[in-house]
């Protein structure tokens, strides 16, 4: 399905994941999503879930604020659970609907309202989900990766502190400014805090010439379709991915020269392989 905005789920109680592993487990997944070979006869069919390898007796828990829609039991999915997650965004009606399956009881009622973190049920040795945006399939791993982002940008917004870590999206790019890296690191390290505040006390204003490209680069990429090549969340709201990288260099060059820029004009730092010349032509 096409990605959107609306996808990044909101909810008042946060995030949560939906089991736990032990410190020394890692994530396994036994059965991915879309075209797969069965495990037993061979076949290529089409998975609509994903399955994890989960201890059982694991705690199955709820990933956001939501409601216990439906309780079954089936030959195929064995006993199961859905919750009806609601999109509680501004203006939204969206909702998503996630069944979890082959799980071994469930300890809610139909109709029980549930908050992250919530035990709801406990796991068997295999947790299968499906996943539903209002009413159309998703793969799993794209809503999961989505509530997992939200969950570390909250956690990360309770951090105290002068230099709390920031969680950012790793990707692969270059730019004009690759060999100067380390020390525009450090630069940023000193000065990010100030640059922000004199961007938003109106101290520094950046150039209309930068506003223009930045402004052009960002309208090329959605023209592109660069964006929302995954669903989307708090930490990539325009759901980035291997098809933007081109644009993401373009614009972190862009950032990173106006940043200078703003070192040379207010408080006359330069990089250190900058000539005279290149200073006083800052």
């Amino acid at each position: 399905m096409e990605y959107t905005q609306s996808m990044n789920l909101v909810s008042p109680s946060g995030y949560a994941m939906p089991f736990e592993l032990p410190e020394t487990s890692p994530l396994e997944i036994t059965l991915g999503y879309g075209k797969q070979q069965h495990p037993i006869t061979g076949k290529e069919f089409f998975h609509h879930g994903v399955d994890f390898k989960v201890t059982p007796h694991t705690w199955l828990k709820a990933l956001a604020t939501g409601v216990v829609s439906g309780i079954a039991s089936d030959r195929e999915k064995g006993f199961n659970i859905t919750v009806n997650y609601r999109n509680y965004a501004e203006g939204s009606n969206a909702v998503y609907d996630v069944t979890y399956s082959h799980i071994k009881e469930s300890i809610c009622n139909f109709g029980k309202n549930v908050k992250a973190g919530d035990n709801i049920a406990v796991c068997d040795g295999t947790l299968h989900i499906e996943v539903r945006f209002n009413g159309e399939e998703v793969d799993p791993i794209e809503f999961l990766t989505m509530v997992r982002d939200n969950l570390v940008v909250l956690e990360q917004q309770g951090i105290q502190g002068n230099n709390p870590e920031i969680a950012t999206l790793d990707f692969d790019v270059s730019t004009p400014y690759d060999a100067q890296q380390p020390e525009i690191d450090q630069m940023y390290q000193r000065f990010f805090g100030k640059y922000m505040m004199d961007l938003l006390l109106n101290r520094y204003k950046v150039p209309g010439g930068t506003e223009k490209v930045l402004r052009d680069v960002l309208v090329e990429g959605a023209n592109s379709g660069a964006y929302y090549e995954h669903a989307p969340s708090m930490l990539n709201p325009l759901g980035l991915g291997a098809r933007s990288l081109g644009i993401i260099g373009r614009i972190q060059t862009i950032l990173t020269h106006d940043f200078l820029n703003y070192l040379a004009l207010m408080h006359g730092v330069f990089l250190s392989t900058m000539s005279e010349f290149e200073k006083k032509s800052c």
